[in-house]
């Protein structure tokens, strides 16, 4: 196993529970904002759109900044630093 397989873990690992985490949330965002939509309530609506374009928001970052990561891992960036 390559050095570098070991640092890749703990990123993939965080960013993963973290989607686990929001994607449920978000999705139940959407649904109540059907469900309102059919009842005919709009009152909380804008609240709950926020919340799912905040946890999308949220689920799109965090997955950039694994890439971003997994790129500096690759480029040996950290081992770099080490040196200083």
């Amino acid at each position: 196993m390559r050095k570098t397989t070991k640092k890749k873990a703990a990123p993939i690992v965080i960013t993963v529970g973290v989607v686990l985490y929001m994607v449920p949330l978000v999705g139940i965002s959407l649904l109540s904002i059907g469900g309102l939509a059919e009842a005919g309530e709009f009152a909380a609506a804008p609240f709950l759109l926020t919340y799912a374009v905040l946890g999308g928001a949220v689920i799109a970052g965090i997955i950039r900044a694994l890439l971003q990561r997994l790129d500096e891992i690759d480029g040996g960036e950290e081992e770099e630093a080490s040196r200083y």
